[in-house]
């Protein structure tokens, strides 16, 4: 139950990525022959399936070995474009840790000017501060469709409106959000991320929806080396079974999540609720416990229920999550933070008998708290 994290591959998705692998044993970079020439249709079928399946009109897609790498190269395309000024780029405090880094590491070195941008108690973007920073000349705003740790889905339609007026680029990670919400104002961006890890979709893979600067579509072949055509057409596969199956996936598990929430609110008193409570993802349950540190929590539950205290994709890194010390959560509600993300493999039985485990994992133990 820590879908937030990874999804388990879906087995129709596994055999796609199979066929892909025996009928595109070419190099796409490979235009000297027959197989090299398939290889390259086969990629750039997978990129209009996807762009299709998202409703996007963009013109161009970059397979990615992942989301992370994804970020990192729409980071290096603005700094491209700027040329020998400096790109003013700004994100909210909240993305996810791969995009801080990279920022935080180009601004080490001088290469970029950031703003980071505060967010609200439930973890969404202050649009006032969002308006405020273009109004002050940016290049680049960054934000999450729907955050990765207490699930809150962004109100990018406003925020897409702002960025817009003021002529500048709009990097969005919609990690969390692809084939789980609506994407027409998602793929309205510039420059949109998507994840198989997410989608239930092979692992390595991921793309960056949007045209590139000539040198920055360069460096993701000197980096990434030549694109993995099976994976990338596993991907596109992943992202239409999401959307084709979407509505019926995300009404159950709406149903399971709001059961298991009521379930756990009534066995532990104090529990709190974290992220939005109307506009949040449909499998996501963030909370915290008043009675027992999350990552005791965690270990009571290992090998039964796997739950998690961190950001996705950042469980077991020490220290605070960035993510709630952003929404300004008091001493106990960090330390207390369990992460709980449901996916369309989890079925109903399975919630039920994890609600009596979970709410025995988060149950009060006085001699481990470190917070009143």
């Amino acid at each position: 139950m820590d879908n937030m994290a990874a999804t388990p591959i879906d087995p129709r998705v596994v055999e796609r990525h199979g066929l892909a692998m025996l009928s595109a044993p070419g190099n796409a970079n490979s235009s000297e022959h027959a197989a090299g020439v398939q290889a390259k249709r086969e990629l750039d079928e997978a990129a209009e399936a996807l762009l299709h399946t998202l409703g996007s009109d963009a013109a161009d897609v970059t397979f990615t070995p992942g989301a992370s790498p994804a970020l990192w190269l729409a980071i290096e395309d603005t700094i491209a474009r700027a040329g020998k000024r400096l790109p003013r780029i700004a994100a909210t405090a909240v993305e996810h840790p791969a995009l801080l880094s990279s920022l935080h590491r180009a601004e080490r070195d001088g290469r970029v000017h950031l703003t980071v941008l505060p967010v609200d108690g439930v973890g969404a973007p202050q649009v006032e501060a969002i308006e405020r920073a273009l109004n002050n000349g940016v290049d680049l705003l960054c934000t999450m469709a729907v955050n990765n740790e207490v699930g809150t889905v962004t109100d990018l339609e406003a925020i897409g409106e702002l960025v817009s007026r003021s002529g500048a680029r709009h990097l969005i990670d919609a990690s969390q959000a692809a084939g789980r919400i609506n994407m027409k104002h998602v793929v309205a961006a510039d420059l949109v991320v998507v994840s198989g890890a997410k989608l239930y979709g092979p692992r390595r893979a991921g793309a960056l929806i949007g045209t590139l600067a000539t040198s920055s579509a360069a460096l993701a072949h000197d980096v990434f080396g030549s694109p993995d055509v099976p994976s990338a057409a596993a991907l596109a596969f992943a992202a239409q079974l999401r959307v084709e199956e979407s509505g019926d996936d995300e009404a159950r598990l709406l149903l399971m999540r709001d059961a298991l929430q009521a379930h756990l609110l009534d066995a532990l008193k104090g529990l709190r609720i974290n992220g939005s409570p109307s506009q949040r993802l449909a499998g996501s349950l963030h909370v915290s416990t008043p009675h027992v540190p999350g990552d005791v929590a965690v270990s009571r539950l290992w090998g039964r229920v796997a739950v998690s205290t961190g950001a996705a994709c950042q469980s077991g890194v020490p220290g605070p999550s960035h993510v709630l010390m952003a929404m300004g959560l008091s001493d106990w509600a960090r330390e207390g933070a369990v992460r709980i993300g449901l996916g369309k493999m989890n079925t109903e039985q399975e919630v039920e008998e994890a609600g009596a485990l979970i709410a025995a994992a988060l149950s009060s133990a006085e001699s481990v708290r470190r917070y009143a």
